[in-house]
């Protein structure tokens, strides 16, 4: 089994070296269209590698008609390797017609200019301590998988999990940060520093009201989700429970997710990517330090692990505001960050509190029917209660005419209006 796994792991590296090449190309790419205000293909252009996926995935299946044939074979790896090697590509491509359509000029910089240009010597060094800071993200999650293996099928709990939770950040991310970084950027070009933390709060507040409803939505129908999402075949109720604790371990600190992903675009802005290093190193070793807690003191086992990542999560997040209110001025981030936060945790009880009703009475209701069986009574009443939970979160803040919730209500508007809220 291990020689097949280290067979399979080769073969999948080999044909993933696309993937290598073009990875350079498209974060450029997408940064100058990001630049430029077309913030939608940056946005959606993962999804273009995980349709490749999964279409490789479909094809592998309907050629050898049945998963357990070919288990032990080469060849699933290779039909993924493949897949998502031609979805960089088709992004590379599809990054390529756009800027020509948009009539995007191409340069070109010679070896003369690492030596003598200084813009570029400022980019390189702005770029070293992202490209350290995103390594090290990386060497964290190792650290959750290392010690995974004190505890029996934790490693795969902790994968599903971590995908299940990061999956509509990441796509919250993408929607809330990308559009942003060229505003930062402005502001701090033209010195603009009330101008800067004015949208830095404005932009805190967004994120904060888009992800709080939906982590609670995750929290509440986490054990749904991972039974309809992975329980099939050898995945029986007792690991969709184990998965499913560890899902809500991860989800609580997605909104400090969301809003260490808006500072650090504010560094990086600012031009001091080193900050960030320094938090991320210094994240790694707090990490390694209460995953250990977690497995041999404390004994809390893989749940422990996910509590570990989403403290030290939120603490970096904490810390990078910690230092960008002192690096602008007049930014009082206890009174103008962490009050609000705590203002929205009664609407994010109520919005949990309805999800919940709303999943067993439709679960329930929707079981009863003939047509919807199989999974389809699950999906209905996993979809309905979310959208009614989220529903729940915004409708009182809409409607209640209190002062405290006027700063929501202004946040709201600007995501309705988001079009305005990007020009601001």
């Amino acid at each position: 089994m291990a020689s097949f796994i280290r067979e399979m792991a080769m073969t999948q590296l080999k044909l993933m070296i696309p993937c290598i090449l073009v990875a350079g190309s498209l974060g450029i790419g997408f940064g100058c269209l990001t630049a430029e205000g077309d913030d939608l293909l940056p946005s959606l252009s993962p999804s273009i590698t995980s349709i490749a996926i999964m279409i490789s995935c479909a094809v592998y299946v309907l050629l050898n008609q049945s998963c357990a044939n070919g288990v032990n074979n080469v060849l699933s790896g290779v039909y993924i390797a493949c897949g998502t090697s031609m979805g960089s590509l088709l992004q590379l491509i599809t990054q390529a017609l756009i800027q020509h359509k948009t009539g995007q000029k191409s340069y070109s910089i010679s070896w003369k200019d690492f030596f003598k240009n200084k813009h570029v010597h400022e980019l390189f060094f702005l770029m070293i301590p992202a490209i350290l800071s995103s390594g090290l993200l990386q060497i964290t999650s190792l650290t959750d998988l290392y010690f995974s293996s004190f505890v029996p099928g934790a490693a795969a709990a902790l994968t599903y999990a971590h995908l299940l939770a990061m999956a509509p950040m990441g796509i919250l991310s993408s929607i809330i940060v990308l559009p942003v970084v060229p505003i930062f950027a402005r502001h701090v070009e033209r010195c603009s520093w009330v101008s800067l933390k004015e949208s830095l709060l404005k932009i805190i507040l967004l994120s904060m009201v888009v992800s709080l409803p939906i982590t609670c939505a995750i929290c509440v129908l986490a054990r749904p989700l991972a039974n309809l999402v992975f329980q099939r075949f050898a995945f029986d109720s007792a690991a969709s429970a184990f998965v499913s604790s560890l899902l809500v371990c991860y989800s609580i600190s997605s909104p400090f997710w969301i809003m260490r992903e808006v500072f650090a675009a504010v560094f990086y802005s600012l031009g001091e990517g080193n900050w960030l290093f320094l938090i991320n190193l210094t994240a790694i070793f707090l990490n390694g330090i209460l995953d250990w807690l977690s497995i041999n003191v404390l004994h809390f086992g893989a749940q422990g692990l996910a509590l570990s990542t989403s403290c030290i999560t939120s603490l970096s997040s904490l810390a990078l505001l910690f230092l960008l209110s002192k690096k602008i001025c007049g930014m009082e981030y206890i009174k103008e960050v962490i009050n609000p936060l705590l203002r929205l945790l009664p609407y994010c009880i109520f919005s949990g509190f309805i999800t919940m009703i709303s999943y067993k009475l439709l679960h329930l209701f929707l079981s009863s029917i003939l047509i919807l069986r199989f999974r389809l009574a699950e999906l209905f009443s996993i979809l309905f209660a979310g959208f009614l939970g989220i529903s729940a979160f915004y409708l009182p803040l809409l409607l209640l005419p209190l002062p405290e919730t006027k700063f929501v209500n202004d946040t709201l508007n600007t995501l309705i209006n988001r079009k305005q809220f990007i020009r601001f």
